[in-house]
């Protein structure tokens, strides 16, 4: 019997020139394990976006522009962006021979693209949160809630402002979607670079309805609190080899429970703040999971609370 071959993760990164995409690719070279296969993608317009709204009009016909030309420029344009790209990546460790560039014109739209591109085997999605593109007309950033809504395949990955810390929260409640993560993160992420934060928030009774200063004592909160405790510690533990399975130190991981948080997708940003986690890892959905929400609300609020970190979404 011949040997099973482990596949190599395989990262599909949205590129459009601008500052943020640069900073999502020197953040994949951080972070992520250099067995991974980096594609970097861009959507091109082979027109300008005017001509859209202009539509058919025998005075604007595109063969009356040097239509031509723009497109040679872009091409240019892109060419060199890309080759920044791999530039980088290039100088964080990876082997030239694990990256590669894939150009398409645009068929239906630059999330329809993208999401078109997302089925074709990957491991993760990546984008930059903003950004003023090089590539005049499209700004990835103004995409990147809209492929986050859209994929539920894969994890989708928002960079934000500069993450520069190789330091990770993983948002931990115990439900499959949280342990979804830990194994994105055993998975994708460097051992030998990256410590690990297992954050787990506990709300109070008392922030669950207008009536509950005349229904929860002290004792209540305390045994709610305790019981939430004894709950997610296996959980912490479980994580916490699974961590170690893949190849990070003990003591590159620790574990943080918060009490009486109001909020938490506040807390979580909080932590990670405090912390020096410039990565948050979450599941799309959570124990109180709704088939209906594309988006857990937990995740959903951690992408207003949270601009400097990159945020991991995981499906």
């Amino acid at each position: 019997m011949g040997l099973i071959m482990k596949k190599h993760p395989r990262i599909l990164l949205a590129i459009d020139g601008s500052d943020r995409s640069f900073a999502a690719a020197r953040y994949l070279g951080q972070v992520i394990s250099k067995q991974s296969e980096i594609v970097l993608f861009h959507v091109m317009v082979e027109a300008p976006e005017a001509f859209r709204d202009l539509g058919a009009d025998p005075l604007t016909e595109m063969e009356n522009y040097p239509i031509t030309v723009w497109k040679t420029h872009q091409e240019e344009t892109i060419r060199e962006f890309m080759a920044v790209a791999c530039d980088i990546l290039v100088s964080c460790g990876f082997a030239k021979e694990a990256i590669s560039v894939k150009t398409r014109a645009m068929q239906t739209g630059v999330v329809r693209d993208i999401l078109r591109e997302s089925q074709q085997d990957y491991s993760a999605l990546v984008v930059g949160r903003t950004g003023i593109s090089k590539i005049e007309g499209i700004t990835l950033g103004s995409v990147a809630a809209k492929l986050v809504e859209g994929i539920s395949h894969l994890p989708v990955v928002v960079v934000g402002e500069r993450p520069d810390s190789p330091k990770i929260l993983i948002a931990l409640d115990g439900s499959k979607g949280s342990l979804k993560a830990v194994r994105c993160v055993a998975a994708l992420f460097d051992p030998a670079a990256c410590e690990i934060l297992l954050c787990h928030v506990i709300r109070p009774l008392s922030n669950q309805q207008l009536s509950s200063k005349e229904l929860f004592i002290p004792k209540h909160e305390a045994d709610w609190i305790e019981a939430n405790q004894r709950k997610i510690v296996p959980v912490i533990h479980e994580a916490s080899r699974r961590l170690m399975d893949a190849g990070f130190a003990p003591a590159s991981l620790s574990s943080e429970i918060l009490t009486y948080q109001k909020s938490r997708a506040a807390a979580l940003a909080r932590a990670a703040r405090d912390g020096g986690c410039d990565t948050i890892v979450l599941g799309r959905r959570g124990l109180t999971s709704v088939e209906n929400f594309m988006i857990g609300r937990v995740s959903r609020k951690i992408l207003h609370f949270a601009y400097q970190p990159a945020l991991w979404i995981v499906n």
